[in-house]
C-alpha cells in the first residue's frame, strides 16, 4: 500500500460503510459480549470503580444504570473503558505494537447511549472501525520500541470514529480530529515497566479514549485542518516522536482486525504469556512429581515476550505480577490455576511462586519470533520444559497458538460463553446470563440500539 498521511486514509475509510457478513458480525458480537463481561466483573470491585468514577459510585451497581446519571460522552467512555481494561482480561491484538481494541467499545456506547433510536448496525460498524484502525496501526508502527505507550492508538481510534458519528462522516472534521490528536503527542509507557508499574496501566486506556472524544468534539468547530502535522520536517509528528520513521498502517483498512482478534479465554494474563500458561497447566502434574529433581524451568519464547514481560527481579504489586512471564508460569505450575486473585498482595501462594521464579530461565527462540511477526501465522509461541539436577531434560510442551487465537475460534466460543456467565454472575442468574449471550448473538442488527440496552437491564 502506498503510504499517505493517515488523516487521508482514516477519513476516506470512515466515509464508507462496512459490508456486514456472517463472519464479521459473529466476531463483533463476540467481542462485544466479552467486553460486557469484563465491565460487569470489574464493577464489583472497589478499586476500578474508584478510578472509573473518581469515587462517585461504589461497587456492585449495574454499570448501565450508572451511566444514566453521567453528563457527557467523555465521562461515559472513561468509565466503561476503565472497567473494560482493569483486570487486563479483555481481548487483545499483538503485532509490532501491542493493542487492546476493546478499550474502544466504551466510546461506541457513549455515543449511542444518547442516540438510542439509531440502528444497532451503526453501533456494530463503529466497533469494527475502531478495532481496524487501532489494530492496523499496531501492525504498521511500534510505539513501545521508542518508549511510548499503545494507548495513543486507543485515543486516535476512539476520537476519529466518534468524530465520524458526530459529523455524519464529514471528512474535514475527521481529518482535523486525526491531526489534533497527533499534535497531542505520545504517552510514555513507563507505568508498565518496573520500577514505575502501578494502577495507571489499568486506567490509562479509559483516560486516552475520553481524551479522544474531547478532541473530536473540539474539532467540530471550524479551524485549520493541520494537514502537515504528520510529516512536517521540523515540527512534525514523525520527525519529533518517531525519529523520522513514518506512522503507518500495516495493511489496508477493512474489517480484518475484528476477525483476527485474540481473546483471553481462560487466564487473566498478558497475552504474550498465554501459551506459556497453557503449557504450564499441562506440565503441572509432572512438576509436582519431579519437583525435588528440577534444577531449572526453561521457557523458550518470542522476542516481544522477552522484552515486555520477562527479566523482572522485583515484583512490587499486582500490576507488576500480571505482567511477569515467570510469575504466571510459576503460579500455573504450582497451583494449576490462574485468576485475578493470583496476582494480589494477599495471595496465599505468593512465597511459593516467588521461590520458583528464581529457577526459571527464559530464552528467545528465533523461529518463534519470526512466526510472531508473520501476518499469515501470528503465532504467540512458548515452549516449557525442565532441566533436572542430573543434567537431563523433561519432554517439552510447546503451544504455538493459545486458546484465544483465531485458529482455535471454534474451540474458544463455548469457553468464552462460560467466561461471560461467570463475569456477570453478580448481576444475572446463570440462566439469564445464558439468555443474554444468546439474545445478543441473535439480535437483528437493524433493530434499534435501545433493544440492546433493554437486554442489559437486569430488573
Amino acid at each position: 500500500m502506498v503510504q499517505q498521511n493517515i488523516d487521508k486514509i482514516i477519513s476516506n475509510y470512515l466515509t464508507k460503510n462496512i459490508v456486514f457478513s456472517e463472519e464479521n458480525l459473529l466476531a463483533t458480537k463476540l467481542s462485544l459480549l466479552d467486553t460486557l463481561g469484563c465491565i460487569y466483573n470489574a464493577s464489583t470491585y472497589e478499586d476500578p470503580m474508584r478510578f472509573a468514577t473518581r469515587g462517585k459510585y461504589g461497587s456492585n451497581t449495574n454499570p448501565f444504570l450508572i451511566i444514566n446519571d453521567m453528563q457527557s460522552a467523555k465521562e461515559i467512555t472513561r468509565y466503561l473503558s476503565i472497567l473494560t481494561r482493569w483486570f487486563d482480561y479483555n481481548d487483545t491484538f499483538l503485532a509490532k505494537e501491542w493493542a487492546h481494541p476493546s478499550d474502544n467499545i466504551g466510546t461506541a456506547f457513549s455515543y449511542f447511549f444518547n442516540h438510542k433510536d439509531k440502528n444497532l448496525s451503526q453501533f456494530l460498524q463503529s466497533i469494527i472501525q475502531m478495532y481496524e484502525i487501532q489494530g492496523c496501526l499496531a501492525l504498521g508502527t511500534s510505539l513501545n520500541e521508542k518508549g511510548y505507550d499503545h494507548v495513543f492508538y486507543v485515543k486516535l481510534a476512539s476520537g476519529v470514529v466518534f468524530s465520524s458519528l458526530l459529523s455524519n462522516q464529514n471528512e474535514e472534521s475527521i481529518s482535523r480530529t486525526v491531526n489534533n490528536i497527533l499534535q497531542d503527542g505520545l504517552n510514555l509507557r513507563s507505568y508498565r515497566q518496573a520500577p514505575n508499574v502501578g494502577k495507571r496501566k489499568s486506567w490509562a486506556a479509559g483516560d486516552a479514549a475520553s481524551r479522544g472524544i474531547e478532541i473530536a468534539e473540539i474539532s467540530e468547530f471550524p479551524d485549520n485542518i493541520y494537514e502537515k502535522i504528520q510529516d512536517d520536517q521540523i515540527w512534525g509528528f514523525n520527525k519529533v516522536f518517531l525519529d523520522e520513521n513514518i506512522l503507518s498502517f500495516g495493511k489496508e483498512l477493512n474489517d480484518w482486525v475484528i476477525q483476527n482478534i485474540l481473546y483471553k479465554v481462560l487466564y487473566p494474563a498478558e497475552f504474550h504469556g498465554q501459551s506459556a500458561v497453557e503449557a504450564s497447566f499441562q506440565l503441572s502434574d509432572l512438576f509436582h512429581e519431579k519437583e525435588k529433581d528440577i534444577k531449572e524451568v526453561i521457557i523458550e519464547t518470542h522476542e516481544p515476550a522477552l522484552r515486555i514481560i520477562s527479566n523482572k527481579n522485583e515484583l512490587n504489586n499486582s500490576s507488576d505480577r500480571d505482567h511477569s512471564l515467570e510469575y504466571m508460569v510459576s503460579a500455573a505450575l504450582i497451583f494449576k490455576d490462574l485468576t485475578s486473585e493470583t496476582y494480589s498482595d494477599n495471595f496465599h501462594g505468593l512465597n511459593q511462586v516467588n521461590s520458583l521464579r528464581k529457577k526459571i530461565k527464559v530464552y528467545e527462540n528465533k523461529d518463534f519470533t519470526k512466526n510472531y511477526y508473520d501476518i499469515a501465522k501470528r503465532h504467540i509461541s512458548n515452549e516449557i520444559y525442565f532441566k533436572y539436577n542430573d543434567g537431563s531434560f523433561s519432554d517439552k510442551v510447546k503451544i504455538e497458538t493459545p486458546i484465544g487465537h483465531p485458529d482455535r475460534r471454534v474451540e474458544a466460543i463455548p469457553l468464552l460463553k462460560d467466561k461471560f456467565v461467570q463475569n456477570v454472575e453478580n448481576y444475572f442468574s446463570n440462566k439469564k446470563a445464558e439468555n443474554l449471550w444468546e439474545n445478543i448473538l441473535q439480535i437483528d442488527i437493524e433493530s434499534g440500539f435501545k433493544e440492546l440496552l433493554n437486554f442489559l437491564d437486569n430488573d
